[in-house]
């Protein structure tokens, strides 16, 4: 049994080391993809200087895309998009689509957008305390939320007409239903799927407000895989509010940053929050502070600050969606500032969620959005859909076929070995077995082998034992099993006398036990015996 013990620790080390040679082949895959990817060096505005100096001493635990000096290497063509030759850009979808404020993905990967029709917003729209001023046309006669096959951009189902008055916000969750945002109306509401059932309303219908159960002007929905929901409430009130899945309020954070003027924006002071988006993996809600120029970060459960991404680049960010691929990735939508001479253009942008470095950019042909306002991403990452206000356009981007090789189907086993690795680490597995770290593919063969030869050896030695002590357990029973049932002849000189206990010499003691075991089966067996000896 010691061999049998000691082959079964040769196993479970060889196992381990396995593992521990895996995540960290995972781990130089991650680093030999990403290494050679730096942040864009084009020139900051003096507004984003101010910005990045009070990211330096990083106050309230900002973290910051570090600015490095890499000018040879061309960041577009790292993780680079192109616009899809199917989709329908140029041409508009039909005449009957307006301004196109919102885009979703739903989770079949149906396009779903949410459009204006004959209405614009402008300044004489609302009123000073943002009631909305046109209250008298009515509802918007079109169809306002329209579903586009992601293939070709061709029309599947409209509906919405009659209801809204200026669309906003449109968010498709995990069921398919459908959540929208209207400004003037100054409520959100959620749709199920497929259909114009309303199944939840919040707000009060042309009443702006900042009570729990009012809004003003509200941007954006994201919505969790429990139900849960937030909503960024939004030109006015500059703040987000957490609900659980049947709409009762958890939470709710921030202020405007127009009421204290601070020159170094805290995190918990955002200047219309304009779009969310939710890493479930990571627990965190995002929000894109279009005036600040920046993303905040967030905890999903109780609303403290995780981080801040602000690169030079940022002047007013529109939209900030994420996709767990490839460790993580955030795709942010930023426009010009009209007010700043700067050579920003109006892109895309693409950031590693683990290590905020910009990784890609994306635009039009034409070089820059005209004005884009609202942004979603495929659930593999590899398309992203852009609504431009002006032009009432949607363009879709595709990234390149060898950078989703490269990037992103590669990456998704990497990010799982990764896990991996980080458990091992727990246990600090990798101490006990420094000399297996090689991750070469005749090291992994030869521990394969071993770990096969230590399990069929094991097992071979336990079922000899096993098939040896049965054997030996049954012979014993049966020898004593046959000796108890053998009949004695007793002599005359063997009866019981008197004479035989005071007879010295033939007095020999007690008869010696018998050290036979025997089972609880055998006790009647014994008391046989006894009735022949009795009767002898």
């Amino acid at each position: 049994m010691s061999v049998a013990v000691a082959l079964t620790a040769l196993v479970a080390c060889s196992s381990c080391c396995l593992f521990t040679a895996t995540a960290d082949s995972g781990s130089d895959l991650v680093s030999s993809d990403y290494s050679s990817l730096a942040t864009d060096d084009q020139q900051p505005q003096q507004t984003s200087f101010q910005l990045q100096q009070m990211a330096s001493n990083q106050p309230y635990g900002q973290i910051q895309v570090d600015n490095i000096d890499n000018s040879n290497v061309d960041v577009f063509h790292q993780f680079h998009f192109h616009e899809s030759s199917e989709w329908p850009f140029p041409h508009q979808i039909d005449n009957s689509i307006g301004q196109i404020s919102g885009v979703s993905i739903s989770k079949d990967n149906f396009v779903y957008i949410f459009h204006r029709g004959d209405r614009e917003w402008n300044q004489t729209t609302f009123f000073q305390n943002n009631v909305y001023r046109e209250k008298h046309k009515g509802p918007i006669s079109e169809q306002v939320v329209v579903v586009l096959d992601p293939k070709n951009g061709s029309v599947i189902k409209r509906w919405g007409g009659h209801r809204f008055y200026m669309p906003h916000g449109i968010t498709v969750d995990h069921e398919n239903n459908v959540w929208l945002t209207d400004v003037a109306l100054h409520q959100v509401f959620k749709f199920s799927p497929n259909s114009e059932n309303v199944l939840m309303t919040f707000g009060t219908e042309f009443v702006p407000g900042n009570d729990l159960d009012k809004f003003c002007k509200p941007t954006s929905v994201a919505v969790t895989t429990s139900g849960e929901f937030y909503v960024a409430d939004g030109y006015c009130n500059s703040r987000i509010i957490k609900f659980s899945a049947k709409g009762r309020v958890l939470l709710e954070w921030g202020r405007s940053t127009l009421v204290t003027g601070e020159m170094f924006v805290p995190p918990y002071q955002l200047w219309i929050p304009h779009a969310l988006t939710l890493a479930e993996d990571k627990e965190l809600i995002c929000v894109a502070d279009r005036e600040n120029s920046r993303v905040l970060c967030f905890n999903t459960n109780n609303g403290t600050f995780n981080f801040e991404i602000n690169p030079q680049l940022f002047q007013r960010i529109f939209s900030v969606a994420y996709s767990p691929v490839a460790g993580g990735l955030f795709y942010v939508l930023n426009d010009k500032n009209m007010d700043v001479i700067t050579e920003t253009l109006a892109q895309g942008i693409v950031i590693n969620a683990s290590t905020l470095e910009i990784i890609g950019k994306f635009h039009p042909k034409d070089d820059e959005f005209s004005r884009p306002h609202d942004m979603a991403v495929s659930p593999d990452g590899a398309s992203v859909y852009v609504v431009e206000l002006i032009r009432s356009h949607i363009r879709k981007f595709v990234l390149d076929s060898d950078i989703q090789n490269k990037f992103i189907n590669k990456s998704v086993d990497t990010f799982s070995v990764s896990e991996q690795e980080l458990m091992l680490n727990k246990y600090n597995v990798l101490e006990n077995c420094p000399g297996l770290r090689e991750n070469s593919g005749k090291q992994i063969l030869v521990i394969m082998l071993i770990i096969a030869v230590g399990l069929f050896f094991t097992a071979a030695i336990f079922v000899t034992v096993l098939i040896y002590t049965r054997t030996k357990s049954i012979a014993h029973r049966k020898d004593a099993a046959f000796s108890r049932w053998q009949p004695r002849t007793l002599n005359t000189a063997d009866g019981f006398t008197l004479g035989n206990i005071f007879n010295k010499k033939q007095r020999a003691g007690f008869e010696k036990l018998a050290t036979v075991e025997v089972s609880e089966d055998d006790e009647d067996g014994d008391d046989d015996d006894n009735d022949l000896n009795v009767r002898a």
